[in-house]
């Protein structure tokens, strides 16, 4: 079947869209964006890989598409409310097995999903696996966030050239051009929002917070894998050795020297999927 393109999930009166691949495989996967992005980026993966049965949300107030609400979403609304769907999800396929991807700020709502799961064990979702795609380490990878936290919300025109200036080279710009592209369509009190309570939820600098949050995650999902780019280098030993004095050993970590917005490519995807259900 070909990939929907108008679906919504209701829960509690709160209305997530989504794309949908469906498939008798035996798990769905379930994909969750970067900042500011939406459903749309997993688009070509979910068109291609015909084998597998896989869903990508879309964070309220961040479908282009989507009547604006009325007020930012916090962190805390958007754990929330993916954490319903999510349950929705489990329940509604009750044979299939869960795994959960997250690219860049999506990989830090696992993180968090991890958290509220861990501190209400009835509202638990079991995860078969958990790929986490350039997790933030703490303020210091959070170069975009920064920047949109400190940007004025009624004007981000200025920061929107301020981050092209950040690239340090054609490929980079490029990247950063379609990513602007993007989300300059988008409403961004959102993005102001949730930048914002995203740097409230790391500490400046340090690797101890992230290794105790892998080991949540590792808590709930029987594989865990860490994939980074290219900017992630020089932080993945400390990554790794925080993560062994938490004890998360089942939580893999590999270096993929790519760009950032490389690690949603398909061929990435597919690969790296494939280690984790």
């Amino acid at each position: 079947m070909t990939v929907k393109h108008s679906g919504v999930l209701e829960h509690r009166e709160r209305r997530l869209f989504y794309l949908e691949r469906l498939s008798d495989s035996p798990t769905v996967t379930v994909f969750l964006h970067g900042l500011g992005l939406d459903a749309s980026d997993y688009r070509d993966y979910l068109e291609r890989d015909t084998e597998h049965h896989q869903i990508a949300l879309t964070l309220k107030g961040f479908d282009p598409v989507e009547e604006r609400p009325d007020r930012p979403v916090s962190l805390a609304e958007h754990v929330e409310m993916v954490s319903g769907m999510l349950a929705q999800i489990a329940a509604g396929y009750p044979t299939k097995k869960l795994v959960l991807v997250g690219f860049s700020l999506g990989a830090d709502l696992v993180l968090k999903l991890a958290e509220r799961w861990a501190a209400n064990e009835a509202e638990a979702v079991r995860l078969e696996g958990a790929l986490l795609l350039d997790p933030n380490v703490n303020q210091s990878t959070m170069t975009i966030s920064r920047l949109f936290a400190a940007a004025d919300r009624d004007n981000p025109l200025p920061a929107f050239k301020k981050l092209i200036n950040f690239a340090p080279d054609r490929e980079t710009l490029l990247e950063l051009c379609g990513y602007v592209s993007k989300i300059a369509r988008k409403d961004f009190a959102q993005l102001w929002q949730l930048s914002r309570d995203m740097l409230g939820y790391w500490r400046p600098d340090g690797y101890n917070q992230i290794g105790e949050r892998l080991a949540t995650v590792a808590q709930v999902a029987r594989t865990v894998r860490v994939v980074l780019s290219a900017l992630y280098e020089e932080h993945l030993p400390a990554m790794r050795n925080a993560a062994r004095r938490h004890n998360a050993v089942n939580v893999a970590f590999v270096l993929n020297k790519c760009g950032h917005f490389d690690l949603i490519r398909e061929d990435v995807l597919k690969h790296e999927l494939s280690l984790v259900r």
